[in-house]
């Protein structure tokens, strides 16, 4: 019941919302304002309550339907791990939205999480390709990649909430791209997982959008990165994997590139990685464009072309598709570096591209 998954998610979300609203304006639990945001006015940032919330009810109901199937799967996934590490980074999140934690203990919980489901058996065992045997079996690296994978798409949707509407709206498209592989593939509940996900992003979306009324805040933001990182670990085997490192990948590749560009750029000027900077592909585009709506519907268009890389397994088979998938990563990897070369060499003389219409963060 994917579809069934998506509409009761996005139902219970966008009825949580108004409500965790009107707690933050009562209780003043606004985002913090600092030399890093341009944003005016006060705005709540406990968005991911209402996300979390909605996905764990949803999942909840959607699992109590499915009823025999459900319990199997999962006791063949055990999903109790997950949903547990899940909430923990959701906690997380929630305290550094309240007290502004360290890095380095976000850090450490994240690892823990990451450790721990993959103790479960989560994890990338192969890479498929489409010559030889299928697959290259990775073995012992199944280990580090997996941890890198986990990590790094946390951080990644962490990183590019930078824009109204830009991290829930990859979420979406994201998380509705799995969705469909698993339904392709035959995997009900794998595929009414995803979706459920979905949903609670498209609920937080209707107030979310420019000009947002409500942030999702890290407690959104690091939940939403690890469930996405989590969703293509659903499908894997022994022997192979319905959703694969590379396809994964593509439907991702927006947030992974945008990380790994600010890790080059930030170390080549010598700073940390943790110190914030305008240099992100949303700020590149805002400056382009001046207006948060357009730069944010211009990486929706994108990443809704990269999931069509990356479902292309299902139309055209693992050959033809896995050329498709390779491209569109070279093209989208070249593209944000070369943006990001050009800016550093011509770096935009406004912060916030002159009265934007919307709202600019981190």
């Amino acid at each position: 019941m994917p579809f069934v998954s998506i509409i009761l998610s996005a139902a219970i979300s966008s009825a949580l919302l108004p409500a965790i609203i009107h707690f933050a304006h009562k209780y003043k639990l606004y985002d913090r304002i600092n030399e890093r945001k341009i944003h005016n006015g006060d705005i709540p940032r406990l968005g991911g309550v209402g996300i979390t919330l909605s996905f764990l009810v949803a999942y909840g109901i959607i699992g109590s339907l499915e009823g025999i199937r459900a319990d199997e799967f999962s006791r063949q996934y055990h999903l109790w791990p997950v949903l547990s590490a899940g909430t923990a980074l959701f906690v997380l999140g929630l305290v550094d939205d309240l007290i502004d934690l360290r890095a380095r203990i976000k850090f450490i919980v994240q690892s823990l999480a990451a450790l721990f489901i993959m103790s479960f058996g989560f994890r990338f065992r192969v890479i498929l390709i489409p010559w030889g045997k299928g697959m290259i079996d990775l073995g012992i690296l199944s280990f580090p990649i997996t941890y890198i994978w986990i990590i790094g798409v946390t951080n990644a949707i962490n990183l590019i909430d930078g824009l109204d509407g830009l991290a829930g709206g990859i979420a979406l498209i994201s998380s509705m791209t799995f969705g469909i592989f698993y339904w392709a593939q035959g995997m009900a509940i794998a595929a009414d997982i995803s979706m459920a996900l979905a949903g609670a992003a498209a609920g937080f979306l209707i107030y979310n959008t420019a000009p947002a009324r409500i942030f999702m805040g890290d407690s959104g933001s690091l939940f939403l990165g690890f469930s996405l990182a989590f969703l293509p670990l659903l499908g894997q085997r022994s022997d192979g994997a319905e959703i694969g490192l590379i396809s994964a990948s593509t439907t991702l590749a927006i947030p992974i590139f945008d990380t790994l560009i600010a890790i080059y750029r930030r170390k080549r000027a010598g700073i940390s990685f943790f110190t914030s900077d305008k240099g992100h592909f949303h700020h590149i585009l805002l400056r382009k464009f001046q207006s948060v709506s357009k730069a944010v519907l211009c990486i929706y268009s994108i990443n809704v072309l990269l999931s069509g890389a990356a479902l292309s397994t299902i139309f055209l088979g693992r050959d033809r598709s896995f050329p498709v998938k390779i491209a569109a990563l070279i093209l989208v990897g070249s593209a944000l570096f070369v943006l990001n070369a050009i800016n550093t060499r011509h770096p935009g003389t406004s912060e916030d591209g002159g009265g934007l219409k919307g709202r600019l963060r981190s």
